[in-house]
């Protein structure tokens, strides 16, 4: 009789071992099945961006915490990317390449600067000039030919987005010809460029300094505000 014990309590204890182990297996393979999906979803959907500055004031104020998607899309005149004139990642190889890094390292690290925080170099712009417009500023409001039209129209008119701009800080006497342009003749834009500018339109580096930007220089879509959370929306 103790040996038959002996064999039950054996047989038990192995199955509750087996058990134990294979729900031990399914929670670590659930929380590296997650772990993944998430990583995978930063590194190529979407990711987020803090805007650090005042520049796409007043619609997206000064940190306010925003999710990008770095997926190839169609771009459209109102929106806002995440704009990186000397971005090293713009072939399908680096893309693939950054996008394994980032995954690997957590999004802390990549090709590009750590897009955790926005610098001067990496930051929110909006597109107003698509391939083949024709391009000119007066009084900060900027004015648009499309490709194959007769008549500009103001860039409000053209947008797809609805919009604001900030000039109500305009000092008397200001001259629109130096420092922040608030005015420049007809600029007409090639292949694959794009005229991005910031809505701040007094205190903000974009195409006017720049000139026109290439669409590897468009880093990545804005397509959430999240934070602050009373001002939450999708673009």
């Amino acid at each position: 009789m103790p040996k038959l014990i002996s064999k039950d309590l054996y047989r038990i204890s192995f199955t509750l071992k087996k058990e134990f182990h294979r729900r031990v297996f399914t929670a670590v393979f659930n929380f590296v099945l997650i772990f993944v999906i998430i990583n995978l979803i930063l590194s190529f959907v979407a990711f987020p961006v803090k805007e650090r500055s005042d520049s796409m004031g007043p619609d997206i104020a000064k940190n306010s915490l925003i999710f990008v998607s770095p997926l190839n899309l169609p771009v459209k005149r109102g929106e806002v990317y995440l704009v990186d004139k000397n971005s090293p990642v713009n072939t399908v190889g680096k893309k693939i390449l950054n996008a394994a890094i980032r995954f690997f390292t957590f999004q802390k690290r990549g090709l590009e600067k750590n897009t955790e925080n926005l610098s001067s170099r990496m930051c929110l712009r909006r597109v107003i000039g698509l391939p083949g417009d024709t391009v000119y500023m007066k009084n900060f409001v900027i004015y648009v030919k499309s490709a194959g039209e007769k008549y500009f129209l103001t860039e409000f008119e053209l947008s797809e987005k609805k919009y604001n701009i900030d000039i109500e800080k305009l000092p008397d006497n200001w001259d629109t010809l130096v420092g922040f342009r608030g005015s420049f003749t007809p600029v007409t834009l090639g292949p694959g460029q794009y005229f991005v500018i910031a809505d701040n339109r007094l205190s903000s580096l974009d195409s006017r300094l720049w000139g026109v930007v290439n669409k590897k220089d468009l880093v990545a879509k804005t397509i959430a505000l999240y934070y602050p959370v009373k001002r939450a929306r999708i673009f």
